[in-house]
């Protein structure tokens, strides 16, 4: 069907026709028409759809061929799953292996570690080789093309990761910095740095100096390498194996840090590269300052080649005190402390910060003797006491021996009670050359000296500062260095201090005790803490008014009275927001340290009486690790304690 204006070339389009089947050829066209005409449609059959195609007809052959492909698919597919299954249970059986294997060698670490620490050199290379066999073991389970693998599993591949990871760093270990630190330990034993003859030989620490600083870091490596292992997908079983080894590594690395550092400064600072000269400041803890105490007596030493004599020694109040502050002090360490910390010997460890005191104690010495010393040390009644413990008792007036509290007693409180002040300077001018002659003779178990040492200078009764550039470095930070600091890592350090307000020796009576509680965290990562310093007076009510006034004070309204400053940094970043004495509040005001917030308040501590005092801190922000408390030593060892 045409229509006129369509033109004459419509006609001479063909015209399709729909085969039957698809197999039909398509008739041919009509002579002089040039078109394929399409079959006719019967009257009564169904139209035919405009669009729709008609179903294409596949060969029989085709269908089987489809069939045999897509069986040999599912076949392949299943050997494959097959494959990976038996691939699996091979990694999971050597995982089990690998894992007991690890938590074997972390419970080896450990008592390497002990043994290390205890000086049981008898059983280091036992327990190297077996540290070496477990290693092995995990190292062999974790090897292979089925672990390289399942590694690259979705969801397995952390916990491949981690035992791997574990695998590597602990045979590493096994095979180099433990047997080198094994060998370190036999060298460095306590006994063979005991004095002979007023000298320590310093030839072995030297040879090993390098062995301890490089199994030091390889120590330290494997730590951080552990510690970066695994993630949420990991097996619990294998995340807990993960912690343990990190633990065990970590106590480690702190005893290899402390020998690493020990190596290092020791013999230089013992005279190993040319002559060395020291002040030491000898704290009395009956006039409390925030190191300990006023210095009551200096000595210097002479080290050459581990060779160590006592030159001189002087009651400090000989020192000054100077018109003007021997050493420039800061707009701080005036606000804080007023100009005497720089005039005053005796008060040079009014502040809590050592090497500030060491710089300032050094100057004044220069000044008065025209000395320049090398460094300066610290120490009290009661670490000069846990030295002589090793040693023996020591005799501190014809006949009378006296060792441990006794000893310490005696010195910061029984002499002022017999003695003159003159008199009790000449005591312990002599007591300081006996236990001088005594601590270098070598006598007594050279490890029972050595924890001696280290229990004092946890206690902050041993601080070591040097002039030299270098070695400083190495001391700060830790527990010889003295330093003030509000953070620790992660750690908040809360400074707990107390100064004497009189000019007596009243507090020898003066115990304290540090509760520290956590009552927040907060959205920032700051927390809130309470901060309650407790102080209670020994003295005897009854006999206060007996006591000589060198002891109580002299003109005090009320002989036996107590008065006392108890100062308080909060940590890096932080304040003390509230403070109630007796659970009343009260009031302060903040001051600035070093970029630190300190507060203090001002107790009057009646005889046999008790005061408390609460301060509200808030913390730094991200410090989430355990508190660090810093407090003043006294005679007797200050209570701290954390509550919930």
């Amino acid at each position: 069907m045409t229509h006129p204006g369509w033109g004459d070339k419509w006609a001479d389009v063909p015209v399709l026709r729909v085969p039957d089947s698809p197999f039909d050829t398509p008739q041919e066209s009509v002579p002089g028409q040039g078109a394929a005409v399409l079959p006719l449609r019967r009257s009564g059959d169904p139209p035919a759809p405009r669009w729709e195609k008609p179903p294409l007809r596949r060969p029989a052959f085709w269908t089987r061929r489809r069939r045999r492909v897509l069986k040999v698919a599912l076949l392949a597919l299943a050997g494959l799953l097959t494959a990976l299954a038996l691939v699996l249970a091979w990694v999971v059986v050597d995982a089990l292996r690998a894992r007991s294997a690890l938590e074997q060698a972390a419970q080896g670490v450990a008592r390497l570690h002990a043994d290390a620490v205890a000086g049981r050199t008898d059983r280091l290379d036992a327990g190297v080789a077996g540290l070496q066999h477990q290693a092995a073991e995990a190292r062999d389970a974790t090897s292979g093309p089925h672990w390289s693998l399942a590694g690259r599993l979705p969801g397995v591949g952390p916990t491949v990761e981690a035992v791997s990871t574990m695998a590597a760093v602990v045979d590493g270990l096994a095979v180099g910095a433990l047997p080198q630190l094994a060998a370190v330990v036999q060298v460095a034993d306590p006994a063979a740095f005991a004095p002979r003859d007023g000298r320590i030989d310093l030839a072995p620490l030297v040879r090993v100096a390098p062995d301890v600083a490089q199994a030091d870091q390889a120590i330290g490596d494997a730590q951080q390498r552990v510690g970066r292992v695994g993630g949420s997908l990991m097996l619990p079983q294998v995340g807990r194996a993960v912690a343990d080894l990190e633990q065990q590594l970590g106590g480690l690395r702190t005893s290899t840090a402390t020998a690493a550092r020990a190596a290092a400064l020791i013999p230089p600072m013992l005279g190993a590269e040319g002559p060395r000269d020291y002040l030491v400041l000898v704290q009395n803890n009956a006039e409390p300052r925030a190191l300990g105490g006023i210095v009551g007596t200096v000595l210097v030493l002479h080290a050459d080649e581990g060779r160590i004599e006592l030159t001189r020694q002087m009651p400090a109040s000989e020192v000054g005190p100077f018109a003007r502050p021997a050493a420039p002090l800061t707009d701080d360490e005036r606000a804080v402390f007023g100009d005497k910390v720089g005039r005053w010997l005796q008060n040079a460890t009014a502040t809590p910060d050592f090497p500030r005191t060491a710089e300032i104690a050094r100057a004044m010495w220069a000044r008065e003797t025209g000395q320049t010393v090398d460094g300066v040390l610290a120490v009290d009644p009661a670490a000069l006491a846990g030295m002589l413990q090793v040693t023996g008792p020591l005799e501190v007036t014809p006949g009378r021996r006296l060792a441990g509290a006794g000893l310490v007693g005696y010195l910061i409180n029984g002499v002022y009670l017999t003695e003159t002040p003159a008199g009790a300077d000449r005591i312990f001018a002599d007591v300081a050359e006996t236990a001088f002659a005594s601590l270098s003779s070598g006598a007594g178990r050279a490890g029972g000296m050595v924890e001696a040492l280290a229990g004092a200078a946890r206690e902050g009764r041993l601080l070591v500062w040097s002039a030299e550039r270098s070695e400083a470095e190495l001391l700060e930070g830790t527990v010889l260095g003295g330093g003030l600091r509000g953070v620790d890592g992660s750690r908040p350090v809360v400074g707990v201090f107390t100064h004497g307000l009189q000019m007596a020796k009243i507090g020898y009576y003066l115990d304290t005790a540090v509760d520290v509680v956590e009552r927040e965290r907060r959205p920032d990562g700051s927390r809130r803490f309470d901060v309650t310093v407790t102080y209670s007076s020994r003295v005897d009510p009854g006999a206060a008014a007996r006591l000589p006034d060198y002891v109580v004070g002299r003109g005090e309204e009320e002989p036996g009275r107590i008065r006392l400053r108890s100062v308080v940094y909060a940590p890096a970043g932080g304040i003390v927001v509230a403070a109630s004495e007796n659970s009343e509040k009260i009031g302060f005001s903040p001051q600035k340290h070093d970029e630190l917030s300190r507060v203090f308040d001002d107790i009057e501590l009646h005889p046999g009486k008790t005061a408390s005092v609460t301060y509200v801190i808030i913390s730094g922000k991200h410090q989430g690790g355990d508190v660090i408390v810093r407090t003043t030593p006294g005679p007797r060892p200050v209570k701290v304690t954390f509550g919930k």
